[in-house]
């Protein structure tokens, strides 16, 4: 696990991903073409969700045992924009080619 720390001063340990676990976190999302032009996006908050489950390894005082999905008042520690920083330290950790971030491809 990786050690980091958010902006707001929460130590995270971040687990690192399979290649597999990665694509089914990207697999949750899809668009939707509506017959008015407007494009729909869905699953972004499964999406959060999915990072912060696959991803988080510990929070502060608090460390997952073996692939332990963190406990929701683990996750309610932090504020919304707090979870959105997370979820981008975690797709940062995610390095399957060191010169590209997996998220980035």
């Amino acid at each position: 696990m990786t050690e980091k720390t958010l902006s707001s001063g929460h130590k995270v340990f971040i687990r690192r991903l399979s290649r597999k676990d990665i694509r089914n976190i990207k697999n949750l999302a899809s668009q939707r073409l509506y017959a008015d032009g407007s494009i729909g996006m869905h699953g972004s908050g499964s999406i959060q969700d999915a990072w912060i489950d696959k991803g988080l390894g510990g929070l502060n005082d608090w460390k997952a045992v073996d692939d332990e999905i963190v406990p929701d008042d683990i996750i309610m520690q932090l504020n919304d924009s707090e979870q959105v920083e997370l979820v981008q330290v975690i797709k940062d950790a995610q390095v399957v080619n060191p010169k590209k971030p997996s998220h980035l491809g």
